[in-house]
């Protein structure tokens, strides 16, 4: 008798068949690869998806691996992607905005990780993998808090600081400003900078030593977060304290 668990021979199987595909895989494909029935490769691909391991493209409705796990593997990644998801869709229906996860990237980058979209009909949202400047981000002037003074400034110097909108802060002291802002407050807050009509409010999950730096945001739409701020950064603080200790209560990834 097998001593291989079948369940979790099959999460397996799917994950080794995507990560030898760069492009991506219909329902059909990974059934037919895999040898599964249609019903049960479509709950494992909803529930890999869901845990932030694969990216589904809703232009051809097919699924790839998540860019960061191909990158930098499962274990920097790997645990903050299973505990974060569950408390960002909560988070999600209680502020009623979307939800966004993201970590460094190459310098002056930040790499939008997972997200959780708005239950609202009109919602602020933005296709995953994605990778956005730190200089006009709520998600990226807050990571950027955790540099030293020299490392911010190559940052912002590593990518061109194009305007987004007209609202958008290219100058360097400016931006510089901002994060000493958001050093002091814990909160970076982004209002039609990166896109008009939507303002980010993000800050920074604080893991302990061997955990990545990871930052977690609501993209909102302006006029609902300026009816009542003070909620949805609170918020936004209770949801990263709750990743925070499920990471910790977990130990190091």
């Amino acid at each position: 008798m097998s001593d291989e668990i079948k369940s979790a021979a099959r999460v397996l199987d799917m994950l080794e068949l995507f990560s030898t595909r760069c492009d991506g895989l219909t329902l059909s494909e990974v059934a037919r690869g895999l040898e599964l029935p249609k019903s049960s490769t479509l709950g494992l691909l909803r529930t890999l998806h869901k845990r932030g391991y694969l990216i589904r493209e809703n232009e051809n409705d097919s699924y790839r691996l998540n860019d960061m796990i191909r990158r930098d593997g499962f274990a920097r990644h790997g645990r903050i992607l299973r505990v974060a998801p569950p408390v960002m869709q909560a988070l999600a229906v209680d502020a009623g905005e979307t939800v966004l996860l993201g970590m460094p990237d190459a310098p002056g980058l930040v790499r939008l990780l997972a997200k959780e979209a708005s239950p609202s009909d009109i919602r602020y949202d933005i296709e995953l993998p994605r990778k956005v400047p730190a200089f006009c981000t709520a998600l990226g002037r807050v990571l950027l808090t955790r540099l030293e003074p020299k490392a911010v400034e190559a940052a912002l110097d590593a990518v061109p600081r194009a305007a987004m909108t007209t609202s958008t802060r290219v100058d360097r002291s400016a931006v510089l400003d901002a994060v000493d802002a958001a050093r002091e407050t814990g909160f970076s807050i982004v209002e039609d900078e990166f896109a008009v009509g939507g303002t980010g409010v993000a800050a920074v999950i604080p893991l302990g030593p061997g955990q990545p730096l990871a930052a977690l945001g609501l993209a909102c739409i302006s006029q609902r977060y300026h009816q009542d701020p003070a909620r949805l950064q609170a918020q936004l603080g209770n949801a990263i304290n709750q990743i925070a200790e499920a990471m910790a209560s977990q130990g190091n990834a």
